[in-house]
């Protein structure tokens, strides 16, 4: 049997509702978004899930980055 390269969706993006997959909950040993710095907190949304998209997760990363630290 062929294995699957594009897994269902398992994610909707809680910033622009996109469905994506997350590797962890696809049963990946890792996730896409481990390539990404850990600079963002994961947002809490029992309805859409808990990440964001991979084109979300870069703005916002790219975003924190240029805001000014406090």
């Amino acid at each position: 049997m062929e294995s699957c390269q594009n897994p269902a969706p398992t994610n909707i993006c809680p910033a622009c509702g996109a469905a994506f997959t997350c590797g962890m909950n696809a049963g990946e040993t890792s996730c896409w978004c481990a390539a990404f710095p850990p600079i963002l907190a994961v947002p809490q949304d029992e309805q859409t899930g808990s990440c964001y998209c991979p084109d979300c997760l870069k703005k916002r990363i790219e975003a924190a980055k240029a805001s000014p630290a406090c």
